[in-house]
């Protein structure tokens, strides 16, 4: 009788075990893929940062292109209004020049 209840109790602890095995095997399941949910998530995170950063670096790129081309515009604008200048001062001397050495040539 008594080998008949070790039987049993054997029997019954052997279920529970397996049992505890199939919940601990479906946990770690449970665990792996949030696991993987997580990675995914983190690596999306990751790429959407990363872009922009890119964006933004990419935009301030053309913000410093835009401005340097603008100040580039301005330098050349000065440079033709004191071309003009330099060209005007030059015809008046040459006119003066011209008007001296006709009152010359009458004398």
């Amino acid at each position: 009788m008594y080998r008949h209840e070790a039987e049993r109790l054997e029997q019954e602890a052997k279920g529970r075990l397996e049992r505890q095995k199939i919940t601990d095997e479906a946990e770690a399941e449970r665990a792996r893929k949030e696991l993987l949910e997580l990675q995914a998530n983190s690596a999306a995170v990751e790429s959407t940062g990363q872009a922009k950063a890119e964006a933004q670096s990419r935009a301030e790129a053309a913000k410093i292109e835009g401005e340097a081309a603008v100040d580039q515009a301005k330098l050349k604008a000065e440079a033709m209004k004191i071309e003009a200048v330099r060209c005007s001062l030059y015809i008046s001397y040459c006119n003066v020049l011209s008007t001296t050495l006709y009152k010359d040539f009458l004398e």
